[in-house]
């Protein structure tokens, strides 16, 4: 008896020993970039959520459940509960978007909110995903959206087909999941929406926005960029954080049409002209190796890409500007 006792209290032991010692895996690993690009294996910089949370929310009231925001059963028709609602952080979130939650995490996610509800044999789900800032919202609102296709009856900037409607407002960015597409729903779908979108704090216009060009825009193409998983998704410059935002700046994007082709425009403001000469420096020091730069200046050089198209940085003041898949040498 004594010595079966010394034998289970020795495994014991052992167990948690093993336990201490035992490296452990981050969740927030970083993936591999996008494919189609010959540096697709560089390192995309420091784990999205080892980042400080963005500073821009202050003014904005914490809000410790959003539950309250949900549909109660019964407020449209048959459609009603199934099963508690989820909740997410920044710790578990891959658990629900495993593959997806390092652009979230990057600019700047709080928690997430889901909800089903059944009528019948059909399913909604709502995805309420409580972001840093109005910025953040707007930001993975806008790599979501893609071309957006608005539904009739809904005034928030959304976009909507039938197995989805997605919308933003404030630090919020909202889904409502139609699983199975049928179009009967989609009306519901706006409903659900509707209920949402005015339980949320009023919508806030996104300065840095205001930094792109109008003229020659192409309608839609505008992005907010606050790393290297959303700059990747648009063009690749270098690995890590190669703008230097610092987890703390927002760089903005655009298409735009000329008469020689389209091009991509990066714009990133940085608090002044020394910090932006100090972008502008480590961005040509750590350009990307496929990217052949062909003329230099103290303030510009030019490049050329894996594709022969062309590029070009500049800076001026406390901007830096890159135009990128440019059909001719600047």
């Amino acid at each position: 008896m004594k010595r079966t006792f010394l034998f289970f209290l020795l495994v014991l032991v052992v167990l948690v020993a093993l336990r201490r010692i035992a490296p452990a895996s981050h969740p927030n690993a970083a993936p591999t970039l996008r494919e189609g690009h010959p540096s697709a294996a560089a390192a995309l910089g420091t784990p999205p959520s080892q980042r400080p949370v963005s500073p821009s929310n202050r003014g904005l009231r914490p809000a410790l459940d959003d539950t309250s925001l949900l549909p109660p059963d019964g407020f449209l028709g048959p459609w009603k509960k199934v099963d508690p609602p989820k909740r997410f952080t920044q710790a578990n979130l891959y658990g629900y978007i495993d593959g997806g939650a390092e652009l979230f995490l990057e600019y700047g996610f709080e928690r997430l909110t889901v909800q089903k509800y059944r009528n019948g044999a059909d399913e909604l789900t709502i995805e309420a995903y409580r972001m840093t800032d109005p910025t953040a919202a707007t930001g993975i609102y806008l790599m979501k959206a893609g071309k957006e296709a608005p539904a009739a009856g809904f005034k928030e900037r959304h976009t909507a087909n039938r197995y989805q409607l997605m919308f933003c407002r404030n630090r919020y960015y909202v889904i409502v999941n139609n699983l199975s597409g049928r179009e009967a729903f989609a009306r519901a779908q706006v409903n659900f929406a509707s209920y949402i979108a005015p339980r949320l704090p009023s919508a806030s216009p996104i300065a840095e926005l205001r930094a792109l060009p109008r003229e020659g825009l192409v309608a839609g193409s505008a992005r907010l960029v606050r790393g290297p998983y959303a700059l990747q998704a648009i063009y690749t410059l270098g690995s890590g954080d190669i703008l230097s935002l610092r987890h703390k700046l927002t760089a903005v994007t655009g298409e735009y049409a000329s008469a020689s082709g389209n091009y991509t425009l990066v714009v990133a403001a940085y608090p002044d002209a020394a910090q932006a000469r100090r972008a502008f420096a480590h961005l040509q020091k750590n350009l990307d190796r496929y990217l052949k730069v062909i003329e230099q200046k103290p303030d510009r050089f030019v490049f050329e890409d894996y594709s022969k198209k062309y590029g070009v940085v500049s800076v001026v003041g406390r901007r830096l500007e890159a135009r990128v898949k440019l059909a001719q040498k600047p």
